[in-house]
């Protein structure tokens, strides 16, 4: 059994659980936004996995300096779950960043408009927002959901990882942006900052 999927299990475990010792008048007295208030362990299979998801998403942009993050993953020890909202026109061009955030912890979500993102947004609890600059033609696609997502709730962390960062990294970060990088290494050391920062 893989470490994400003992997590899924202990999860649903744990949900069980808490719907035992929380029913009340028939009904669970449970919400989603509690289960997301527990504290994991970040177990040495999970950060190793991690670590070669990160490696492997470092390899396939050419990130000579990943080892900050490598770093700062075997350090991890406790982590908070965390639900994050990637907003990105090509999901798959971050999958190995997804499965590193995966076995640390973090429940991603995928939307691939600023349209999809915000229902996501307004319908379930995010404590972290990952977007990307431009969307297809759109090349304001991330500021305009940035400004939604500042108008909606104006505290939300949003990262925003885009190809060309130093260039866009003044205007986004002027809009409410907590970080705007264009590697796998700051994207990881940017989004544990976030989480570290909110437990």
């Amino acid at each position: 059994m893989t470490g994400l999927q003992t997590l899924i299990l202990a999860i649903i475990l744990l949900v069980l659980v808490c719907s035992l010792l929380f029913f009340r008048d028939g009904k669970a007295k449970i919400s989603m936004a509690q289960l997301f208030d527990l504290e994991i362990e970040v177990g040495e299979t999970n950060k190793n996995e991690s670590k070669k998801a990160v490696i492997q998403a470092a390899e396939q942009r050419g990130d000579p300096e990943v080892q900050p993050a490598i770093q700062e993953i075997g350090a991890a020890k406790r982590a908070r779950l965390t639900r994050v909202l990637w907003v990105d026109d090509n999901p798959d061009y971050n999958l190995y960043e997804t499965l590193a955030f995966e076995q640390l912890g973090f429940l991603v979500t995928k939307a691939i408009s600023t349209e999809a993102g915000m229902l996501y947004f307004e319908n379930l609890d995010y404590s972290l927002v990952v977007t990307d600059a431009q969307r297809g033609p759109d090349a304001d696609a991330g500021m305009t959901l940035l400004k939604e997502l500042q108008r909606v709730k104006p505290n939300i962390p949003v990262i925003v990882y885009t190809m060309g960062a130093t260039d866009k990294r003044e205007q986004l970060v002027d809009a409410g942006a907590r970080a705007v990088v264009d590697t796998p290494s700051e994207l990881i050391k940017a989004v544990l900052n976030e989480r570290a920062s909110t437990v």
